[in-house]
């Protein structure tokens, strides 16, 4: 008997819980009792085969036509060689043509199958949630009804499927076993940080190709605006499949790939290795065009992490750093914030700009100076807190959605945005991505009342900021949604409250959310860029940090805090 590896026995053991706690969870989704969790071959050995998998079972002699329909529905849980356990169920005509990659239907509660006149069938299922074809995730607010249509025909006296939809059908504890989100990275205007876009595809050994050619076919619709295609059009896998043989990815271009630059063959490359080397197979990243490998250089995108982690925290006129070597040059801000009576503040990663709001509108201070002198940028009411981007830009933005943005750059005019879509919409608050590339924002209005939307920060070739895209509604959780901070590179905190209690959720650009639980009188979500470091300042001054579910005071007192950025 082959030796099964620790490692090995705790994922049985995951995918066996799993499994009973799918078959639970469905009641009537009648997941197949008889389907077993097994591994492949090695790993070690190559991407040559898929990961661990769940094992259906192939048609019975006898079945009726509903049973057929129902296994051939379950058989949607073993993905490996292309659902060949699936195909089994379908007539000939049918069997190379359906296309299960088109997509998952994410079922919510039980399934109702109602046989039809005509050798026919129909499956009504409600899904919470849908992948499409280049992996993109779309949860639905309240589950959707779909109807799913099958044709039956005879083939050697069993009943086997002629027509079916071009989608397969999970139940959520499967679906979080088959898939995993991956980042397809595409590069900012100017070609100094990775914008990374989340995808859902299955693990098994065609995941390379599947980023490979989510990354060739461009980014979603609402990040475009903000991202690079580094190739040219066209550019696609010479042959369908990305080979990884001793952790070496093999990306092949056809011929098309011919035509691009140097320059943006270093970009591509630089793309490649950050969305691939997320395998645990991949190492090494080596691109071919027709076969012939390519001599490329290295291309080292800019780091998106600002190296901060605590708090700043705005206590009785002065900022103090919550964890901070001495002599700090915040030790100069107190003039600044006295001066100008400020009530928030924003600070660059550096600790060397400070912008500061008052009642009479938001300043920018250099510190270190003997004698700060603090200029007015933006004069305007109802200004939300300030934050500078990591190009040390001065965002400022007022609570009327229809009102311009302003962005100022350190050393050059201030730039005005109009952003037709906010028209109509009161802005409760704002945070900007690492990289700068995406903004989130809590709007509201009459019709659509509160929610949250993020959208591309369409940017120059030199950084300057031109416009935002159309914005993306991103999955909700239950309450309604007062402040905002990014956590990560493809999550945001969001604060929510209702009549009785605040809580704080985790949002995923491209999934769901989740809740991270309740916090006392909740007023600001504060994090770290990284996501690991997470505080709540209360209406009352008391400065929180989420430690192992729960919250512990760090600070009271407080009138603002922020991490630099």
């Amino acid at each position: 008997m082959p030796r099964v590896s620790p490692a090995l026995n705790r994922t049985l053991t995951v995918f066996a819980a799993v499994l009973a706690m799918a078959i639970t969870a469905s009641g009537c989704a009648q997941l197949p009792s008889n389907s077993k969790v097994q591994d492949g071959p090695s790993v070690q050995d190559g991407q040559s085969s898929d990961y661990l998998y769940y094992s259906p079972s192939g048609p019975v002699d006898g079945q009726t036509q509903s049973e057929v329909v129902n296994s051939f529905i379950n058989a949607a849980t073993g993905p490996q060689n292309d659902y060949q356990t699936a195909r089994e169920f379908l007539a000939p005509s049918l069997k190379a043509k359906w296309s299960p990659n088109d997509q998952v239907l994410i079922q919510q509660g039980s399934l109702t199958q109602t046989s039809l006149p005509n050798n026919e069938a129909k499956v009504s299922i409600n899904v919470a949630a849908t992948v499409d074809a280049d992996g993109h995730y779309q949860a639905n607010s309240s589950p959707v009804t779909r109807e799913l249509n099958f044709k039956l025909v005879q083939v050697n006296g069993q009943w086997r499927i002629s027509q079916a939809p071009n989608a397969i059908v999970l139940i959520r504890p499967v679906f979080d076993v088959i898939f995993h989100s991956y980042s397809v990275y595409f590069f900012d205007h100017n070609y100094k940080y990775l914008v990374p876009d989340l995808r859902w595809f299955p693990s098994r050994a065609s995941t390379a190709t599947r980023l490979v050619t989510a990354l060739l076919a461009g980014p979603s619709p609402w990040l475009a605006g903000a991202v690079e295609t580094t190739m040219p059009m066209d550019t696609k896998l010479a042959i369908d499949a990305v080979t990884v043989e001793k952790g070496v990815a093999q990306v092949n271009l056809n011929a098309v790939a011919l035509m691009a630059s140097q320059s943006a063959k270093q970009y591509f490359l630089a793309q490649l290795q950050s969305t691939l080397m997320q395998l645990p197979t991949v190492t090494k990243v080596q691109i071919l065009i027709d076969r012939s490998p390519q001599k490329i250089a290295d291309f080292e995108p800019a780091s998106t992490s600002s190296n901060t982690f605590a708090p700043v925290a705005l206590i009785s006129g002065k900022l103090e750093q919550m964890s901070s070597p001495a002599g700090s040059q915040l030790t100069g801000s107190r003039q600044a914030i006295a001066l100008v009576g400020a009530n928030e503040f924003a600070l660059t990663a550096d600790e060397k700009t400070l912008a500061l709001r008052s009642t009479r509108g938001i300043y920018r201070v250099r510190l270190g100076q003997i004698s700060p002198d603090p200029v007015l940028v933006d004069s305007r009411a109802t200004l939300l807190a300030p934050q500078f981007d990591r190009r040390g830009m001065l965002w400022s933005i007022t609570r009327d959605g229809g009102s311009a943005i302003q962005v100022s750059p350190a050393t050059a005019k201030a730039i005005w945005l109009s952003v037709p879509w906010l028209k109509g919409d009161a802005i409760k608050d704002f945070s900007l991505s690492a990289e700068g590339a995406r903004i989130a924002m809590v709007v509201t209005n009459k019709k659509l009342g509160t929610r949250v939307v993020v959208a591309s920060v369409i940017r120059d070739k030199t950084g300057l900021p031109l416009g935002l895209g159309l914005p993306h509604a991103v999955a909700a959780g239950n309450g309604t949604p007062v402040s905002i901070e990014w956590s990560g590179e493809t999550q945001i905190l969001v604060m929510l409250a209702d009549a009785a209690s605040t809580s704080v959720s985790l949002y995923t650009v491209g999934g769901d959310s989740r809740n991270l639980g309740f916090v006392t009188d909740g007023a600001k979500i504060i994090a770290s860029d990284s996501g690991s470091d997470i505080y709540v300042l209360s209406h009352d001054g008391v400065l929180m940090q989420y430690r192992g579910y729960t919250w512990s005071t760090l600070a009271q007192s407080v009138t603002a805090a922020h991490v630099p950025n």
